[in-house]
């Protein structure tokens, strides 16, 4: 049995804490990943909430759909949260308070989100530890709610917690990379998002606590240098940002996710989520871009599961990296990459399998088709796996020996959109 996170005394905010041939190789390789020295497994998964807007936070559980423990929010889903990391954005205030004031953030109509941290305890137990911190949602509660998160997420740290990022009580400390250490690597992990109508106040100052704010071109290009500047041997930038509902990556994230944080900073893996639906993938260079995971359990979101192909579900992605024998400059790479469909991501997510995971990944696919570029950029195809996920292999990936040499042994290249379906994914994935 794992072993929950204990009290801090010192801490009075802490919580009390293809083919079926690939699909067997797949599942033996994941399996083995950990144990492996040569292979590093970072898990991805896009916006998470255990709250509907303003509803009230109970310790041991959530009532959006009638009650929820904490445990079965995860039970259809904990077994993939298997990576050395597993990230997720933490799209709300954390917080075991009831009467702090929300802040409207100048809008008619406000969502505010607050989780207690009995939840975001139980995703650690799952196996989240690292967690970005900025997005539109972390000053629902001002300042107070702001503290509240920085000392619960801070307290578990002591519970294995390895990073949290873009939130801070100044520009200094929002703005700081993370460096997490597994397997002999280093590897650099910072976060920035949006926050909403651009507020001043939301972001931190010198000595004022906030948000490391995207869509302000000084705190991009702050973290962006103090990541690039970090001692590490992978970066990874987390960027919460995009226009809901729209399944296709837009100009600005091209011209600065594409143009600046992979080719001028060459970071390895820049990670999105905002948009409440899945956007493609790409890889330029050595640098993979998601722009966009779409939800994975947020109680505050809508059930999309009726919305068609290409926006009725999330998007877990799993990047096995392989050590390069030889190559001190650069001794990690990316070998392989799995792509996971997820729904229910309302109440309770369980992967997509067979061939409505397969569908998905077909519509992934069309997406990675608006990516391409005339200059040298591609968007990234995967192949269906009988599992209902998709694979990716990179030529270090089918050079590579053990898990992940396993992993890519039996991978071939993706097969075009079945003409079936064609027509149905076009449709959805229009706007």
């Amino acid at each position: 049995m794992t072993k929950r996170p204990s009290p801090n005394p010192r801490a009075p905010l802490a919580p009390v804490l293809g083919t079926m041939l690939a699909a067997v190789l797949a599942t033996a390789a994941t399996a083995a990943d950990k144990t492996d020295p040569d292979t590093i497994v970072i898990t991805f998964v896009g916006d998470v909430g255990l709250n509907s807007s303003n509803a009230t936070v109970e310790a041991k559980g959530v009532r959006r759909y009638g009650f929820q423990p904490w445990r079965e929010t995860t039970d259809r889903i904990a077994a993939e949260i298997d990576g050395d990391l597993n990230f997720m954005n933490v799209e709300t205030v954390v917080t075991d308070r009831n009467d702090l004031p929300r802040d409207t953030k100048e809008q008619s109509g406000p969502f505010n989100f607050r989780t207690h941290p009995e939840g975001i305890a139980h995703l650690l137990l799952t196996g989240f530890n690292v967690f970005s911190l900025a997005n539109n949602h972390s000053m629902d509660y001002g300042p107070a709610g702001l503290e509240q998160t920085l000392a619960h997420v801070g307290a578990l740290r002591r519970s294995g917690l390895k990073a949290a990022s873009g939130l801070g009580r100044n520009r200094e400390a929002a703005s700081r990379p993370e460096i997490v250490e597994t397997k002999g690597a280093k590897i650099g992990f910072s976060a920035i998002g949006i926050v909403t109508n651009n507020l001043e106040r939301h972001r931190a100052g010198e000595a004022k606590p906030g948000q490391i704010a995207y869509r302000f071109d000084d705190d991009f290009n702050l973290v962006r240098k103090r990541l690039k500047d970090a001692s590490a041997d992978i970066r990874i930038l987390s960027i919460h940002y995009g226009t809901e509902g729209e399944v296709r990556a837009d100009a600005r994230q091209i011209a600065e996710w594409r143009g600046k944080a992979a080719r001028e900073d060459g970071f390895d893996i820049v990670v999105g989520h905002h948009a409440h639906v899945v956007r493609g993938v790409e890889m330029t260079g050595s640098s993979l871009i998601m722009y966009g995971l779409g939800n994975f359990l947020h109680h505050g979101t809508a059930n999309i599961t009726g919305k068609g192909v290409c926006r009725d579900y999330g998007l877990m992605m799993r990047v096995h990296l392989t050590r390069t024998a030889g190559k001190a400059a650069r001794p990690w790479t990316i070998g392989a990459i799995e792509a996971i469909p997820v729904t229910d991501t309302h109440f309770r997510p369980r992967r997509l399998e067979g061939v409505a995971g397969a569908k998905r990944i077909h519509a992934l696919n069309h997406l990675a088709c608006t990516l391409d570029a005339g200059d040298g950029a591609r968007g990234l195809r995967f192949t269906p796996q009988a599992s209902g996920t998709g694979l990716h292999c990179t030529a270090a990936g089918k050079a590579a020996k053990g898990s992940v040499g396993k992993l890519c042994a039996a991978w071939t290249a993706p097969p075009e959109i079945p003409a079936s379906i064609a027509g149905e994914i076009a449709s959805s994935c229009a706007r």
